[in-house]
């Protein structure tokens, strides 16, 4: 049962391991928070690396798709420029070649056959050679008949003549060849061969020709330039066909149809160009093709592509561009190979060197958790004692408004910390400063709220010491102006370093002109206050009301309805006055002078209260003897009669003198009101058996009126209090007992009336039901009993009762 009814302690952790626990745990969030942000870091670096890796690849294979694409254009244009050369030397190298023969068989057989038989053999042996793929061959004939003995090309043109044969400009053809045979003996002829079988059309072509005198033959060769084109293609696809640069690279080219003329796999070439699709099943070929026929934009083509077969893909960048003169696209194709395996490198080398930092971070790791656990276990020992030099810090810091010296630091970097602690102990300081004056300017006017007994002069002295003191000033005055505003008089003068508190002998109490120049009559003309922080500014006005010259002053002018009531002025601070001390000052001082305006308005309301009071007791007195000595004589006189009646009616008409008995108790009931009511309102029983007899007869009247039962304790010495008071304290216990009797509905009131020394003590306490705060505000007994009180300078208190009910306390110094 113990165990169960005592509280379960619940363990508290030690401050010697706190540091310890602490250190770990902060260990561990370090290290998994570095840990995350150094993997992230790594991480990050990885991908930037990468990334700069494929950027700068992405350039150089950019760069070298390029430039081989520039190179075979280049190409390309070069021997364009160089066809017609070419074409013109291998004719003449043909030409030659064939006049060799000629001349070779003629020497050789020129005594064995005659001439027509030697033609016949040269031009047989001339007619199957052909040379570029069959586009090339020979043809002669007689220079001097015209006849054509050989045309390779066409033998059905062989026997003709030559002049049959017009060129496409309407020229005759032979004048022409013959011209350049007889002029040069050889030449170039550039010629426009019209062809009936394709409408007309007009071929243009070139001719080498040279004269063979043994046979007087020319022998030629001819080539059309279609055929040239044709063989300047041929050769270029043969030499695209075989270009191979890099790592694998490669050109391709293919029409603007699509169809493919050139592919290292021979196999591709006569598809189209839409047919090529990637591992990834990306069509990388329509991509090339509409890159091509785009006039602007990126020409670059990335695709992924098997590398030799194997099922490893690898990344390929193109770049396309179009060759309209021959309706041509051109493609400089070549494997990213060389980055990826760069990237693969980079990822090993970060991969090995993450794992090396990682067991690294693990030792460095290890060997900082046992440092700074064996450097946290160490200085959990010493927590007592630095807590008992942190305490011993903070408590110099905050009496002694310790600040930090320049030279005490060891680091430069720390000197601006400094200056900022030093400003943050300053700003205290001053706040400090204005707390203080705000605390000494409440506790000032809360004094001067207590001083209700004190003589106005000395609350004059009082807060001018305490503006003095708030200001931090050497001396300090108060005068107060009349109600015309032409004069001031001083009032209060302090002197700190003489001890002067009060106007001295020295000082001039005469009222004095505000027109004199000195700065009171200023304030008050001017209605402002001033700030003099400098002796010149000091010496443009008289010292007064001081008695030397001052280096500091400030004056202030109070006004209330528009109207300078006082001026107050300080001098000589330790350092410049400035707005925050006129609003002390002006706060103070208004605040005296609402003290004093109050003061002088309860003392009017009071003798106010004690006149009304004293007009109401003798009109209650005035009431009470009229009640007593008239209506009451009356009625005893009409009491007398009617007993005299009445024994007189008990012998002649019993019946008519029972109703006159009737009438008697009426009229002595009347007779005991009449005198009640005369006692209450003058209680002249007071003055003839004292106080405590009253209150004994006022306890059994109110017995008598109400069901309660009533208790009186009193000191016999309570006799000894004045007539006029006396009768006050009467009044109040009447008043406090027929409110109980009437309100609270008591079954027992008790009253207790005690003397200490000069002092009243009185208590009405009851059992009633009490009473409401709100309802204790409005009745007008309650105010009237407070104003009693006052008069006779007690103080009353209603309170709830210690049992319940009412209290009514009456304490004050009515003895003298």
């Amino acid at each position: 049962m113990k165990g169960k009814d005592m509280p379960a302690t619940r363990r508290r952790p030690s401050l010697s391991y706190a540091p310890f626990r602490a250190s770990l745990l902060v260990i561990l969030a370090l290290a998994f928070f570095i840990g995350i942000f150094w993997i992230i870091n790594e991480y990050q670096t990885y991908r930037e690396s990468i990334a700069n890796i494929r950027h700068t690849y992405r350039e150089l294979y950019q760069a070298r798709v390029r430039e081989e694409m520039d190179n075979m254009l280049g190409f390309i244009v070069h021997r364009r420029s160089q066809a017609d050369m070419r074409v013109e030397n291998e004719l003449r190298e043909k030409v030659r070649t064939a006049y060799t023969i000629a001349s070779h068989i003629y020497r050789m057989y020129r005594e064995e056959k005659n001439t027509p038989e030697l033609r016949a053999m040269v031009a047989e042996i001339l007619r199957p050679i052909r040379w570029n793929n069959g586009r090339g061959s020979y043809f002669a004939g007689r220079l001097e008949e015209g006849t054509i003995d050989l045309f390779a090309d066409n033998p059905f043109l062989e026997g003709l003549k030559i002049g049959r044969l017009p060129d496409g400009q309407g020229r005759s053809l032979p004048p022409e060849i013959i011209r350049i045979l007889r002029d040069k003996g050889a030449g170039i002829y550039r010629y426009r061969f019209m062809k009936e079988d394709v409408g007309d059309r007009s071929f243009p072509g070139i001719l080498f020709v040279k004269y063979f005198a043994p046979f007087d033959w020319y022998i030629g060769a001819a080539v059309s330039n279609e055929a040239m084109e044709h063989l300047l293609q041929e050769d270029i696809l043969s030499t695209i066909q075989d270009i191979r640069f890099d790592e694998d690279g490669f050109i391709l080219c293919f029409r603007f149809d699509g169809t493919i003329i050139s592919h290292p796999e021979k196999k591709f070439i006569g598809r189209s160009i839409t047919d090529l699709v990637g591992s990834q099943g990306t069509p990388y070929g329509r991509a090339m093709l509409e890159a091509a026929l785009k006039p602007e934009g990126e020409h670059y083509i990335h695709y992924q592509m098997n590398q030799g077969g194997s099922r490893k893909s690898g990344q390929r960048l193109s770049y396309v561009q179009a060759y309209p003169d021959w309706n041509w696209i051109l493609a400089t194709d070549m494997s990213m190979a060389s980055m990826e395996k760069a990237i693969t490198e980079e990822t090993r080398t970060y991969v090995t060197i993450s794992f090396k930092n990682v067991f690294i971070f693990i030792g460095l790791f290890a060997v900082a958790v046992l440092f700074l656990l064996g450097l946290a276990y160490y200085h959990s020992s010493k927590i007592k004692h630095g807590i008992s030099l942190f305490t011993d810090f903070f408590r110099k810091a905050a009496d002694n408004q310790v600040k930090i010296r320049d030279q005490d630091l060891a680091f430069a970097e720390f000197e601006d910390l400094a200056r900022l602690a030093n400003t943050m102990v300053d700003d205290r300081i001053q706040k400090e400063r204005i707390l203080r004056r705000d605390e000494l300017r409440l506790d000032t006017l809360l004094q001067l709220g207590m001083m209700e007994g004190h003589d106005i002069r000395d609350k004059y002295d009082f807060v001018l010491h305490r503006i003095v003191q708030i200001t931090g000033s050497a001396s300090g005055y108060i005068a107060l102006v009349n109600n015309t505003q032409t004069h001031a008089t001083l009032c209060s003068r302090v002197t700190i370093h003489t001890g002067q508190f009060g106007l001295g002998p020295d000082d001039n109490a005469a009222p004095r002109s505000v027109e004199e120049g000195d700065l009171i009559g200023t304030c008050v003309l001017k209605k402002k206050p001033f700030i003099l922080n400098t002796t010149a500014q000091t010496n443009r006005f008289p010292a007064y009301p001081y008695s030397r010259p001052v280096r500091r002053r400030l004056d202030v002018p109070i006004s209330n309805d528009s109207r300078v009531v006082l001026v107050a002025g300080v001098c000589d601070s330790s350092r410049d006055y400035d707005n925050s001390d006129i609003r002390q000052m002006t706060m103070l001082l208004e605040g005296m002078w609402l003290h004093v305006l109050k003061i002088c308005s309860e003392k009017e309301r009071a003798i106010l209260e004690r006149q009304v009071i004293a007009i109401s007791e003798e009109e209650r007195s005035r009431i009470g003897r009229d009640l007593h000595d008239d209506l009451g004589s009356h009625l005893s006189g009409v009491e007398l009669l009617s007993k005299v009646l009445q024994q007189k009616l008990e012998k002649e008409v019993p019946a008519e003198a029972e109703q006159l008995g009737a009438i008697r108790e009426l009229i002595r009931e009347a007779i005991e009101k009449t005198r009640r009511l005369s006692r209450g309102l003058y209680p002249v029983h007071i003055r003839e058996y004292g106080l405590k007899a009253a209150i004994e007869e006022l306890v059994v009247e109110l017995e008598q009126l109400f069901p309660v039962r009533c208790s009186l304790s009193i000191d016999p010495q309570v006799e000894e209090v004045a007539t006029n008071q006396a009768s006050h304290v009467y009044y109040i216990i009447r008043e406090a007992m027929f409110n109980a009797a009437r309100h609270g509905r008591p079954e027992k009131i008790e009253i207790i009336v005690r003397r200490e020394h000069l002092h009243l003590s009185v208590r009405i306490i009851d059992n009633g039901k009490g009473f409401a705060e709100k309802d204790s505000k409005k009745g007008m007994g309650l105010h009237t009993m407070q104003y009693r009180a006052k008069a006779i300078g007690a103080s009353l208190n209603i309170e709830p009762g210690p049992t319940g009910g009412t209290m009514v306390t009456l304490e004050g110094k009515v003895f003298k």
